[in-house]
């Protein structure tokens, strides 16, 4: 089986190229039918070692995005590493907006919005265009419910600010003035109703799920991604969801705790909070869903609640 003829260097530096480009650098037509290439759109061809995922499409798109044209919807918010359901990351169409007056995009695999101007907050991300961070998270209002709204919005605010990573997209001010020029959009009582309970500081879409949940269930709320320090200020670990007056915390434990050093150390932390006098609620993806419903919210409170009576708390009671 003979191979396809080598790329020039021009296009194997490039994740993908336009028909036209690979003309003028002098390819044959016929190199571009070759198995190494795949055809996202219509006049793209992209390296069909490049896994295919709602992202290299993205940018297999922008290669011959007309410039009035912007990443937007769910798009835009993988592209911004917003946190989403999983079928929504699993969606490979890609999201493309244009201002009110322009046709909207009508390509194969590709969903069209058309969307006022003053809604159309646009920046760059990797070199493509790409709606802001707030008018992108109120474009997911006609698409997300308002728990994953909430998430979205927390990630927005913080980042990873509170582990020494990146910084915050956002501010929730930004969101603010973002959903009152969103005001009457499809979703916009969800959005409002979001933004009511974003809180700084969770670091993962299931944290703010379980938070929320617990908040559901007449628990008091807990603070996420709470530092905990010894008698003499040294750091001794930072707890996921942490209840700070009851010393009681909450740890999800995902599948990437699973090899042995992570194991180990997760151990030894584990032990210096019960020193210090905490007693940890330890969460798995038996108490949060991957799609974000809690598969048995009730037993998970229900647990919480027990932990945080034997240090005193008391569940206010009805009238």
């Amino acid at each position: 089986m003979r191979h396809p003829r080598a790329l020039p260097p021009d296009l194997l530096s490039r994740p993908a190229f336009t028909v036209q480009r690979a003309g003028l650098v002098g390819v044959h037509p016929s190199r571009l039918s070759a198995p190494d290439l795949r055809r996202p759109f219509h006049g793209i061809r992209q390296h069909a070692s490049i896994a295919e995922d709602a992202r290299s499409r993205a940018m297999a798109y922008a290669v011959g995005m007309p410039a009035r044209q912007v990443f937007s919807h769910v798009t835009a918010a993988l592209l911004w590493g917003m946190p989403l359901p999983h079928h929504l990351e699993r969606d490979q169409r890609i999201h493309v907006g244009v201002p009110s007056g322009s046709t909207r995009s009508l390509a194969a695999g590709v969903v069209g919005h058309v969307i006022q101007p003053e809604r159309l907050g646009v920046t760059s991300l990797a070199g493509v265009r790409v709606s802001s961070p707030a008018d992108t998270w109120c474009q997911l209002g006609s698409l997300l419910g308002e728990d994953d709204l909430v998430a979205v919005a927390d990630f927005l605010i913080t980042g990873g600010e509170p582990s020494g990573r990146h910084p915050a997209l956002c501010s929730r001010t930004e969101l603010e003035a973002a959903l009152k020029r969103h005001k009457g959009c499809r979703g916009a009582t969800r959005l409002r109703g979001a933004l009511e309970l974003v809180r700084y500081g969770s670091l993962s879409r299931r944290e703010t799920l379980m938070r929320l949940d617990l908040g559901r269930a007449g628990l008091p709320e807990p603070s996420p991604n709470h530092s905990v320090a010894d008698a003499l200020g040294a750091f001794v670990a930072m707890i996921d969801l942490a209840f700070p007056e009851y010393r009681v915390g909450i740890e999800y434990q995902s599948d990437l705790h699973r090899g042995p050093e992570r194991f180990k150390a997760d151990v030894r932390r584990l032990e210096r909070l019960l020193d210090e006098g905490w007693l940890i609620v330890q969460a798995t993806s038996e108490d949060v869903s991957a799609d974000g419903r809690l598969r048995d919210s009730a037993a998970f409170a229900a647990r919480v609640a027990r932990r945080l009576e034997s240090r005193g708390w008391h569940p206010i009671a009805l009238p």
